[in-house]
């Protein structure tokens, strides 16, 4: 048997520097290892990933002996698991995956061993979550009235799709722990709808909302659209505000340095129920008197630790709302 690159020369198959194993012939100089590695061959032979120096051909045989050697493994699915799922046992799965006599088998092995992956990376995430639902949250239930004056204020009727996430989002806002949800939707789908509201319900609370953009041209955007939608309840505290309003601020880093102050002054005072920022709402003298919500526009363009650090501002953890219309495997990844 030889085992090497395959390549054409001159219109004539070739193998470049070739492992040759000798079989079949009395030989005292063959490895009687390798001989009877070769005579086990099925139809099927297992290809392993290249590391220089250590051929296929060397792994095969080293699993084969090993199966033959170690003990059966224990097997940490339970039965009624492996019968619910019609999934193989450790073993034969082991046997099967290096072994096996059909692809039948090599699918059946296959699939116990990612049944396997994704259960460990949902019981991480399980205990994450159950992790994050001990650190007790604040319970964000409303009780003011500027999302009701907002939604008589709306020219149009929620879409279907928007009433049902909306109330998914308000359900998890009034739960004593902290909402960790992601709104994925298409660019002009009303993903800034669906947020502004729950930010007003948290600010009905008594609490504050912080809006994190990627960009300072996001950034100015969303504070655009946000006074726009609520009209005078963006003028809290101003002539021509309406009795409900609270103040929606903007804090990014090339800011003036009065205009900043006074956008820090509004955010640690409470008086500004809802902060829309870039990277400067991380900075360390950034306060809030009661964060309540933190939404994150195009969430894959930050890390963990910079959305952390956001969080780590409020007394209690705040419910995090993360916003995105590009579901990269990243997005995925980070959820």
């Amino acid at each position: 048997i030889f085992i090497g690159q395959v390549s054409t020369f001159r219109g004539a198959w070739q193998l470049t520097n070739p492992t040759m194993v000798l079989f079949g012939v009395a030989d005292e100089t063959a490895d009687a290892t390798e001989g009877a590695a070769v005579a086990s061959i099925k139809a099927l032979y297992p290809l392993y990933p290249q590391t220089k120096g250590l051929d296929s051909w060397d792994l095969q045989r080293a699993i084969a002996f090993a199966l033959t050697v170690v003990d059966e493994p224990r097997d940490p699915l339970p039965e009624a698991v492996r019968r619910e799922h019609d999934l193989l046992d450790l073993a034969t799965a082991l046997r099967l995956i290096h072994s096996p006599d059909s692809w039948s088998e090599v699918q059946a092995s296959q699939r116990r061993f990612r049944f396997d992956e994704a259960l460990v990376t949902q019981l991480v995430m399980a205990r994450r979550r159950a992790a994050l639902a001990e650190l007790g949250g604040q319970a964000r239930t409303g009780g003011g009235r500027m999302l009701a004056a907002f939604d008589a204020r709306l020219p149009f009727d929620l879409t279907a799709g928007q009433e049902q996430v909306s109330a998914e989002i308000m359900d998890d806002l009034g739960r004593p722990h902290p909402m960790n949800r992601l709104l994925q939707g298409e660019v002009g789908s009303g993903k800034t709808l669906v947020a502004l509201r729950a930010m007003l319900r948290v600010v009905d609370s008594g609490g504050q909302a912080a809006l994190l953009a990627p960009t300072e041209v996001l950034a100015q955007q969303h504070l655009r659209s946000i006074t726009t939608m609520l009209g005078d309840l963006a003028a809290g505290g101003m002539f021509g505000g309406a009795d409900e309003a609270t103040r929606v601020v903007l804090l990014t880093g090339s800011m003036p340095k009065s205009a900043r102050a006074e956008a820090l002054l509004h955010a640690a005072s409470g008086e500004a129920g809802i902060v829309v920022g870039t990277h400067a709402l991380l900075q360390e003298h950034v306060q809030f008197a009661d964060l309540g919500l933190v939404v994150v526009d195009e969430q894959h363009r930050f890390g963990v630790e910079q959305r952390a650090a956001l969080t780590d501002k409020a007394g209690t953890p705040p419910h995090v709302l993360v916003m995105t219309a590009t579901p990269i495997p990243r997005t995925v990844a980070m959820t």
